[in-house]
This record gives structure tokens, C-alpha cells and sequence, in this order.
């Protein structure tokens, strides 16, 4: 408990010498529990870690209802919030809170989101080679707890920007050649999937004008999860 404590602190120093607003530290310890332990916090952690780094104890009250306006914060239970998966780099980079972690960047975050397999997601960090995965793991990241959350528009939107950027890992130009020219015909069957059926749907969502009448995506249009695990598979296979 002491190292957490230290941990916290140290951000904490740093966090509050940019970051003034009561209602903006607290994105910036939910930031924190993000990026370092993949969680929220509940109100109770959140005036602990005001205390343990001397920024003084603030309403309760007042402090939940800030939470609950912030467009970047989302609930997950009756009394605990985390930051939006879509609004981390946001908030890094308005309040600068990069500087604050002794890495000097932010690290990777282990998916457990429910969308991507986490052995698979090792096992692609483990690979190296001419290619340079980190863009891919961020966005996996992301997909993974934009499900989590219920982010379903940036779910399918994901998809979508993972399947334009990984042929050049198939040595091919376009997703659609890697459907129709790579591998075993249960490789193709499923790529073939997310090509004409993922794509489309999130080409739907992103050319589409306001109407005035809108449908939003639910849990079980965007969730692609199992032909994407057969792409990430050969990825991991073949690099």
C-alpha cells in the first residue's frame, strides 16, 4: 500500500502544479487509475487520494456532480467512474499529465474489456520485427474499452481504422487484397467478414449525415470480436 501511496503522491505534486480545478484533478487521478491500473474509482478513493497528496479534502457533493457533467468521465457502477477510453490522449494532453509518470509517456493499457483476447494481445506485444506495433496495440486498446463502456460508435470505428492499417503486415496494399489473396480459406471466410460487413457498417456511421431520426449501434451490430481474433491470430503467426 505504501509504494501505491508513493505512486500517487509523486502524480499528484506534479498533476497539481498544472492543474488547478477541483473537478480537473479529479479527471486527473481517474486518468491516473487508467493508464497505471486499467480501473476507475470510486468518490471515496478519489478524496482519499485528494488527502494523501495534501490537495485538501473537497465537497463530496460538489465533487460528484462535476463527475457526472464531465463529458469525459463515464459510470460504471452506482458510486465509481473511470475515464472514457476515447478521452485519455484528451486528457494527457490538456492537462499535460504525461510529465507526471517518471516513464515520461503513456504506457499501454492490458485490454480486459471483453473484445480482445488478452493472451493474444501479449502475444502480439511480444513481436518485433521490421513493423512497428505499438499504434496497433493503442488502438486494440482502445477498442477494448470503448466495448467496455458501451462506446459502440468508436467500437466500429475501430475496427474499421485496424483493418486500413495492417496490410502492410501481409505485404499488401488494401484490406480487401488480404481478404481475397492471403491464407486458408477459414482465414478468408472470416476476413472476408470484417471486410464487407464491419466496413460497412462503420462507413454508415461515419458518411452519414444528421437526420432527423437516428438509429445508434448496439452491443451486438459492432462486436466483430471473433473474426478480428482470427486476424490478430495470423498477425501473430506470420510476424
Amino acid at each position: 500500500m505504501k509504494k501505491s501511496n508513493s505512486t500517487i503522491e509523486s502524480f499528484a505534486r506534479c498533476m497539481s502544479q498544472r492543474v488547478r480545478k477541483i473537478s480537473d484533478r479529479a479527471v486527473a487521478f481517474l486518468y491516473f487509475y487508467a493508464v497505471k491500473k486499467d480501473s476507475g474509482g470510486t468518490l471515496k478513493q478519489l478524496i482519499s487520494d485528494f488527502k494523501t497528496a495534501g490537495l485538501g479534502s473537497p465537497n463530496i457533493t460538489k465533487l460528484r456532480t462535476a463527475i457526472i457533467k464531465d463529458r469525459r468521465t463515464a459510470k460504471i457502477t452506482t458510486d465509481e467512474w473511470r475515464l472514457k477510453s476515447d478521452k485519455i490522449a484528451e486528457v494527457e494532453k490538456e492537462l499535460q499529465l504525461s510529465q507526471c509518470f517518471k516513464e515520461g509517456q503513456l504506457k499501454l493499457i492490458a485490454v480486459d474489456g471483453g473484445y480482445i483476447d488478452k493472451k493474444r494481445f501479449q502475444a502480439l506485444k511480444k513481436k518485433s520485427g521490421k513493423l512497428d506495433f505499438s499504434r496497433l496495440l493503442q488502438m486494440l486498446t482502445e477498442l477494448d474499452h470503448a466495448f467496455s463502456i458501451g462506446n459502440y460508435i468508436s467500437v466500429i470505428l475501430l475496427v474499421r481504422a485496424i483493418l486500413d492499417h495492417v496490410p502492410p503486415v501481409f505485404n499488401l496494399n488494401t484490406f480487401a487484397e488480404v481478404a481475397n489473396n492471403h491464407g486458408t480459406k477459414s482465414f478468408k471466410d472470416s476476413v472476408l467478414h470484417l471486410e464487407n460487413s464491419s466496413r460497412k457498417i462503420a462507413d454508415s456511421y461515419l458518411h452519414t449525415r444528421i437526420r432527423s431520426k437516428e438509429s445508434l449501434p448496439n452491443k451486438t451490430q459492432v462486436n466483430f470480436s471473433n473474426d478480428l481474433d482470427v486476424l490478430l491470430a495470423e498477425i501473430v503467426r506470420i510476424s
